[in-house]
Parts: structure tokens; sequence; C-alpha cells
């Protein structure tokens, strides 16, 4: 590790505190802050406008942009439905919460990608990602589809280090994944995986040292935010979680 990257950018997505009926951001934010993090992904899972993750945005709230320099917002599919009610609703909800980035699943609609839609987000004024999706899914990993998309659609790349081992334990997709899209790269999502379990804690993965060794091997080239996906029963779980990633890869 580059001993002058000094400070780990890293923090969780935000469902497992919806999960817990936790909807205002400020109280979202004492619980982050409290676990040690300075980077946050706000997950949104529908365009219903009247959806509780949704309405918490509108009451003012927001993550202190001096704590939490990265915010990241996990959108819905954009997959076609409603075009202007889903490019106004993401316009909103970056605009609320001081998105940096705003991420979609790149999946198929009718055998193709939307990727005029993609394009409208980008030209309405969101900063649009996309990343690579898991193994469960038949669209959305392949190497040349993503390189694809990214280079016509104009957007950015989040690599799913856990998506990407779901596919070759040997981690070789995840650096052929690397190589390519290394100049779209902001951040990664960061979890592992159990017997039960396929978004766990890293720290108490089956697959720890794949995982740690290859976000060690990202970060050595480009020092991008972690959004933690794991499973969190308390805050302790997730600081624990920072706590044990930030001594992995030698940023303590």
């Amino acid at each position: 590790m580059n001993p002058i990257q000094a400070r780990l950018m890293i923090g969780p997505s935000t469902g497992w505190l919806y999960e817990k009926e936790i909807y205002s951001l400020r109280q979202q934010e004492v619980v982050l802050k409290q676990a040690g993090a300075n980077s946050v992904e706000i997950f949104l899972a529908s365009w219903d406008s009247n959806d509780k993750k949704m309405l918490s945005l509108k009451v003012g709230e927001a993550f202190d942009v001096q704590t939490f320099t990265y915010r990241s917002l996990h959108l819905p599919d954009v997959n076609g439905q409603r075009p202007e009610h889903q490019l106004a609703m993401a316009r909103d909800a970056v605009a609320r919460c001081g998105a940096i980035v705003a991420l979609t699943h790149p999946l198929k609609v009718d055998s193709d990608y939307p990727t005029e839609h993609y394009e409208k987000m980008i030209s309405g004024g969101i900063p649009l990602a996309i990343e690579n999706m898991d193994s469960r899914k038949d669209s959305g990993f392949d190497l040349a589809e993503l390189e694809r998309l990214v280079k016509i659609v104009g957007c950015r790349f989040v690599l799913d280090v856990q998506h990407a081992y779901e596919h070759d334990h040997e981690m070789r997709y995840a650096g052929d994944l690397l190589e390519s899209l290394k100049g779209e790269l902001v951040h990664l999502h960061v979890s592992g995986e159990t017997s039960d379990n396929i978004h766990s804690r890293v720290c108490k993965a089956a697959n720890v040292r794949r995982i740690v060794e290859f976000v060690g091997r990202v970060l050595s080239v480009k020092n991008v935010p972690l959004i933690l996906e794991g499973e969190y029963a308390t805050p302790d779980e997730l600081r624990q979680e920072i706590e044990f990633l930030t001594k992995e890869l030698c940023f303590c």
C-alpha cells in the first residue's frame, strides 16, 4: 500500500438501516459516524415517489458533506418505464443528498440494454454509473458489454468485488474489469460470502483473503472509496468491519 494514501474512504450502503426502519438521514448519520464511516451510499429500491426511502430525502435532512466527503446514490433499475418520471425522481434525489455518483444496475430489457435511457439520464445531469452484476443475473456482467456500455453512454463504473468473485474465484475476471475500466472506476462495492450469505461481512467471510487482496490491489493503483454491502445486525458490526478493513489494508 502506498504510504502517502493516509485516509481510507469507507462506509456502507444504507439499505440495512432502512431495513431497521431508520429512515431519518440525521439518525443514519449518527450511526455511521459512531462506526467510523466517512463515505455513504444511499439506497433507493423503488421509483415510487411515495416510497419511504424516497420520502426520507424530502424532509430537509442530509449527510454532513465535511464528514461524508463521498456520497453515492443507488438508484432503482433504469428500465425505460416512465422515463421522464425516473429522470425527474433521480434528479431530485441526487440534488437532495448531494450525490457525487448515481449508480444503477445494468440489466437488459427485451434482450438489450436501455442505453437510450442511460444517455437521457446523463444529459439530464445525472452522474450515472453502472456496476458488474452477480452470477444470478442473465446480463450486466460480460466484460465486453460493460466496456461498450461505458464507452457509448459515457457513464462511470463501480466494481462489485463479491459479484466478480462469484464469476471467477481466482479473481482473473475481477482483474480484467479493473484493467479495462479503471479510468472510469469511481468506487468499489465490498462484501464477502459464507455458506449461507452472499453478502456477508468481509471480516467473517469464507473468501476474506481473496476479497481483501483484490481490494488492496485496486487501492494500489487508484484510491477509490469502499462502499460496504455486508449485512450488519448492529452498528457495532459495521464498526468492526471498518476497523478490520482499515487494518488489513494498512490505512491505520
